[in-house]
């Protein structure tokens, strides 16, 4: 069940990703202000920003409901390759998400752990999900390795950070979840839209 609530808000990133894009001219902008890279065990990834697609997107809002602040980043390389290539972070707090804030998903990690959700997920080229996630008051410690991450902008126009972590790609088809590998994350930095 936690690993399923982690994988739902994943691929409700993703269909945010896969909202009104157009494939008719997917160049990428090479001057482009907007940037998401990272290394992957050690090989640089850098997805860039595509003017006729919604590939490197952030937001960040209010719940009234739940009195949730909630901040989504996402970078794909190319998201007509669903499930590929694509990493993102999704964070949830009571208090609202700082700038200079070093949050992780393991308390007395970090600088700071989110009271609702931290959740870093990476679809590599295979198509494998890796991910480390911690929710509140269930940090389900042994499930997941630390992640980070740090905002330094968040506006309507754009919000910017910095991002690293161990990442685990667990297979739970069997009703168990069986660890299959890693991937360590580093160097993340990115400067992506606000929608």
């Amino acid at each position: 069940v936690k690993m399923n609530r982690h994988i739902l808000v994943l691929i409700s990133l993703l269909v945010l990703l896969l909202a009104g894009c157009s494939k008719d001219d997917d160049n990428p902008d090479e001057e482009s202000e907007y940037y998401f890279r990272f290394k992957a065990d050690g090989t640089d990834q850098n997805y860039k920003f595509s003017n006729n697609q919604v590939n490197l997107t952030g937001s960040y809002g209010y719940d009234g409901n739940t009195g949730v602040y909630a901040l989504n980043i996402a970078g794909s390389k190319n998201i007509f390759e669903s499930g590929k290539n694509t990493l993102s972070i999704f964070i949830g707090d009571t208090r609202g998400i700082l700038k200079g804030v070093n949050y992780s998903n393991i308390p007395g990690e970090g600088d700071d752990y989110t009271d609702f959700s931290f959740s870093m997920g990476y679809y590599n080229s295979e198509g494998n999900l890796f991910i480390a996630g911690g929710a509140g008051n269930n940090p389900m410690f042994g499930l997941y390795k630390p992640a980070f991450v740090k905002f330094f902008k968040i506006s309507e126009s754009a919000i910017s950070g910095t991002f690293s972590g161990t990442l685990l790609w667990y297979d739970s088809s069997g009703g168990t979840n069986v660890l299959m590998g890693s991937v360590v994350i580093s160097e993340g930095k990115f400067n992506v839209p606000a929608y």
